[in-house]
């Protein structure tokens, strides 16, 4: 045997196929598993889940429910660490819907925030599946906050301190779209869903930046005109907010290039602005006595003059309304 070239008492070596088969053998076991071991926890989150929703006792409802967002930050956790962003998001959402149907907004909410830093951690780009999730969760999340009945003041402040974490939220897959999609500033229908939220919140200079980038002049109108108009300028005196925020939208939609939409958004704006002579504040605003500076005309001759790219007048323009601009810290 010795001569044979056989070398008695070490074993033979193992040929490089049938060590990848092993390989991938092994993975498939490891692989099968972990998904029979997520199965079982998926399982036992839905049935805590159930189990929640037949629970009589309140407290003993929300208990077995917080067990229930504990096994699924869990869950998500794992994902993470295998770098499955995807598998996350499915997990997470599976939970987060139930949730907040069952009124647990606060609970929901965390979740909400493990599961998008899920999708940071693995860069997992944004894909239809993504949108759908995040636009039907939004969806369940303004349900859930609409079924909130405030019979305290303490209950009207948790009631606005939720509003503010599904504001957080939408902020955030906002961010998630714009740093791990393909489109500029971010997908469009999340930045329209984040603008009419900030606006209901009061927070009126955010949601005209976000349904400029959404690409909506009319709905921008729409919004200024439930806002009180200042039929008389006093100089000194603040403009109207809806002017203000008029000017922002225009700027916002010239600073990316799209004076389509700022266009849109000043001729929407004029025509539902029946109240004032758009004529008369041209005049008032090129009369060298007393300068009545209005934001209708700064928006006219700023878009004209983008148009004309005329940069002299560029300047003149913003010197001749520098003072109404520094007013305003939005601008």
């Amino acid at each position: 045997e010795l001569s044979r070239g056989k070398h008695v008492g070490h074993p033979a070596t193992m040929s490089a196929s049938a060590a990848r088969r092993r390989k991938q053998l092994l993975q498939k076991k490891k692989s099968q598993e972990s998904n029979g071991e997520d199965n079982s926890m998926i399982v036992r989150i839905e049935s805590l889940l159930a189990q929640s929703e037949k629970s009589e006792d309140s407290a003993e409802a929300e208990s077995i429910a917080y067990e229930a967002l504990q096994l699924a930050q869990s869950s998500v956790r794992k994902c993470v660490k295998s770098n499955d962003g995807l598998k996350a998001f499915r997990l997470a959402s599976s939970v987060i819907i139930p949730l907040l149907n069952r009124g647990y907004v606060a609970m929901a909410s965390q979740l909400c925030v493990q599961m998008v830093d899920a999708l940071f951690e693995t860069h997992t780009a944004v894909c239809d599946e993504v949108l759908k999730g995040l636009k039907e969760i939004d969806s369940n999340f303004r349900n859930a906050l609409g079924k909130i009945t405030c019979a305290s003041e303490e209950e009207e402040q948790e009631k606005v301190r939720l509003q503010k974490l599904h504001l957080q939220f939408l902020r955030k897959i906002v961010k998630y779209s714009d740093d791990l999609g393909t489109v500029r500033f971010g997908d469009m229908a999340l930045h329209s869903l984040l603008a009419r939220v900030a606006w209901d919140m009061g927070e009126r200079a955010d949601a005209v930046m976000h349904f400029a980038l959404a690409e909506e002049p009319e709905t921008i109108v729409d919004k200024l005109m439930t806002l009180p108009p200042k039929t008389e300028y006093v100089a000194g005196t603040p403009a109207a907010e809806r002017d203000v925020l008029l000017t922002r939208g225009v700027l916002l939609f010239v600073a990316v290039e799209n004076l389509r939409d700022a266009n849109r958004l000043l001729r929407t704006f004029i025509a539902k602005d029946t109240e004032r002579d758009a004529v008369q504040l041209a005049k008032s605003y090129m009369a060298k006595d007393g300068k009545k500076p209005t934001h209708v005309t700064f928006c006219c001759a700023l878009i004209r003059i983008c148009e004309t790219e005329a940069a002299p007048l560029f300047s003149w323009l913003f010197c001749s309304f520098q003072n109404e601009l520094g007013r305003y810290s939005g601008l």
